[in-house]
């Protein structure tokens, strides 16, 4: 390897078990890349034993010692070790957790091919009490949404050095949450950001550690949520951080305030079933104030437009079918979003119902940011079951609904109740700026019945918007579970494999490491 860049381990310790801080010093000793230093910082423990330990470790000239006489705190003993060490990137190592044995050189790879990254981070699991590996933790690759609901990247972050010293290092008022904090101000400096999808950090179950269960330090999560709502502050986006319900400790959910009135164009597709509606209207009206919408409908076996009627007393827009847009749903809600007048687009057609008055207002805060380019939320079916939370790529070669089939527990990784980033997600219950749609040409009708919404989100991310879920917007599906693949159209799927070939199989928010025969982020 040309020129490899010096490594740096840091390593805070206060009163450790000794045994498995001797493990996790030697985790590094046997590291396959040979240019590391280890910078241990002893905060007080005032431990003859350890410091027996220390003495035994001074023929490594790669490992430096500096002990504290007084317990300073976790920030302070990594910023003295980030002060003792002369690495040009540097990453923390918990005094009982270990490193796999190439960690290292796949960091110093990912460095020498990519010198301008500035954060990267991998995938990890734990070690339980007798040692062996387990919860193998599959990472998506950066999710700017999902890191403000949880610190998902926690182990093993190496940064440039040089960013680390910009930003201070880490900070006292936050210790238990100073690396979620360290996160949230580095990601404010710099897009270098590379996500190494293997297992290269061990993150030890052990009494005192939140790796057995967030009751061993609870004060964590109030550090953590004290550190994202001055993220909110910093970065000057109105709203507030607090505790997601229902979900693990340690995630959160970011209120953005609605920055100003907006309207909604909500688009339904009738089926030509007359009770189909039914829920649907009774839902919009109930739950979504009707000076913040209109509402316009097609139904594709009805020759009559132009005329509003009355349904529950709220006026209804009647649409006419498209010209040679037989069973052609993307045609169909074109051809109403060219009716719309809101400031948003909300697709929907008979068969779905919105399942509470929170959904419009969970949509519109995420769809009213610049850089969001559709959002959708969770879609149950009528069996309670999730129909989806987002749309991830490669499963069954093409694509699949994230979730599908599975009960509303809080998921893989607490995914299911944070707000976080996907590919795409599904095109009913979709929202997005109506101009935006304009801009990208709207739906794509070289599809049919499927596809189209994958397509269009994947068109947004190459202009690089976000598309984002969130748990808080609700729908029920009134259709029968079955797997998405399954329905799909030869002619649709050709389409879309033809288009978007070199995607399908590298989805940033669906790990390579996760199976692609499920749709539930089961481990491959």
């Amino acid at each position: 390897m040309p020129n490899p860049p010096l490594l740096s381990v840091l390593m805070p310790i206060y009163k450790p078990d000794l045994g498995l801080f001797k493990k996790a010093v030697s985790s590094v000793q046997r590291q396959c890349y040979p240019n590391w230093e280890l910078c241990l910082v002893d905060d007080g423990s005032n431990d003859e034993h350890l410091i027996s330990t220390f003495q035994n470790l001074e023929g490594d000239a790669r490992i430096k010692v500096f002990r504290f006489k007084m317990n300073e705190g976790i920030s302070a003993a990594i910023n003295k070790a980030a002060a003792l060490a002369n690495g040009s990137y540097f990453g923390v190592l918990d005094q009982d957790d270990e490193l796999h044995s190439s960690a290292l050189l796949e960091y110093a790879r990912v460095i020498t091919r990519n010198p301008e990254v500035d954060i990267i981070y991998c995938d990890e699991d734990k070690i339980d009490e007798k040692g062996r590996f387990c919860s193998p933790w599959y990472k998506s690759d950066w999710n700017p949404d999902m890191a403000l609901s949880f610190n998902y990247v926690m182990h093993f972050v190496l940064y440039r050095s040089s960013l680390f010293r910009a930003l201070g290092g880490t900070r006292t008022r936050f210790d238990g949450s100073q690396d979620y904090d360290l996160l949230l101000r580095a990601v404010e400096k710099t897009g270098h950001i590379h996500h190494i999808p293997k297992i290269l950090y061990h993150w030890r179950i052990s009494a005192g550690s939140i790796a057995g269960g967030p009751e061993a330090k609870p004060h964590v999560f109030v550090k953590g949520l004290a550190a994202l709502n001055d993220a909110l502050h910093r970065r000057e986006i109105q709203g507030s951080a607090e505790h997601a319900p229902d979900a693990w400790k340690g995630v959160y959910r970011v209120r953005r305030k609605i920055n100003r009135p907006h309207t909604t164009s909500i688009l339904v597709l009738l089926t030509g079933n007359p009770d189909r509606p039914l829920p649907l209207f009774r839902s919009i009206a109930a739950l979504i104030p009707s000076a913040d919408r209109e509402i316009i409908c097609m139904d594709p076996s009805i020759p009559e437009a132009g005329k509003t009627t009355m349904v529950h007393n709220i006026p209804i827009t009647c649409v006419a079918s498209p010209d040679k847009a037989l069973n052609n749903v993307p045609a169909y809600f074109n051809a109403m979003a060219r009716k719309a007048r809101g400031d948003f687009l909300l697709f929907l057609d008979d068969t779905m119902e919105i399942l509470s008055s929170e959904t419009h207002f969970a949509l519109l805060e995420q769809g009213q940011r610049s850089e969001v380019g559709a959002v959708g939320g969770k879609v149950f079916y009528p069996n309670g079951f999730l129909e989806q939370t987002g749309i991830i790529l490669g499963p069954f070669g093409l694509f699949a609904y994230a979730n599908r089939a599975s009960p509303d527990d809080v998921g893989y990784v607490g995914i299911k109740r944070m707000i976080a980033n996907y590919s795409a997600i599904m095109g009913l219950g979709m929202m997005t700026r109506r101009l935006l749609f304009f801009e990208l040409g709207g739906f794509d009708e070289q599809y049919d019945n499927y596809c189209w919404d994958a397509d269009y989100c994947l068109r947004l991310r190459e202009r690089r918007f976000l598309i984002t879920s969130t748990p808080y917007a609700t729908f029920r599906h009134h259709i029968p579970a079955r797997p998405t693949h399954l329905g799909i159209s030869s002619q649709d799927t050709a389409i879309f494999k033809k288009r978007w070939h070199h995607v399908i199989d590298n989805d940033p928010y669906f790990n390579k490491n996760l199976s692609r025969l499920r749709e539930d982020f089961w481990p491959g």
